[in-house]
């Protein structure tokens, strides 16, 4: 639940910026929806956890498919949870890239669960994407 948590703070960091957000848990969600939606999006904001130090295979397979559909003029920023090593923002950063969407932010990963600090970091990470997304 770390990342579940963090995409919850971030969300609330782009919100009280004013900026529209739609949440998606892709393990659950039905990937035309969210493609639509991301398709109407200026930029995506894309989390994973870190497992055997690369992201979640569910957010592999849907990157893959983001990817030749290779959406332009978008901007977008990674976040994740990890144990003992991290892996999966630099992998997502890296599909991103070949996708052609710009960076628009440092990504942010977490340590295990978010503490307090950690928390706020998650908010203003949010806050960070909003302000770059209203140009």
């Amino acid at each position: 639940g770390a990342t579940e948590k963090m995409a919850r703070k971030i969300a609330e960091g782009v919100i009280d910026s004013g900026v529209i957000v739609k949440l998606f848990d892709i393990t659950s969600s039905d990937r035309t929806e969210v493609i639509k939606e991301m398709l109407d999006s200026k930029g995506y904001i894309i989390g994973s956890s870190t497992h055997n130090n690369d992201m979640l295979t569910t957010i592999a397979g849907f990157l893959e498919f983001l990817k030749g559909l290779r959406p332009q003029n978008r901007i977008a920023a990674v976040f994740g949870s990890y144990g003992w090593a991290g892996g999966a923002v630099k992998s997502i950063e890296d599909i991103l890239k070949e996708t052609g969407i710009e960076l628009a932010q440092t990504g942010l990963g977490v340590k295990y669960a978010p503490d307090e600090n950690e928390v706020k970091r998650c908010y203003e990470f949010g806050k960070d994407f909003a302000q770059k997304i209203k140009g």
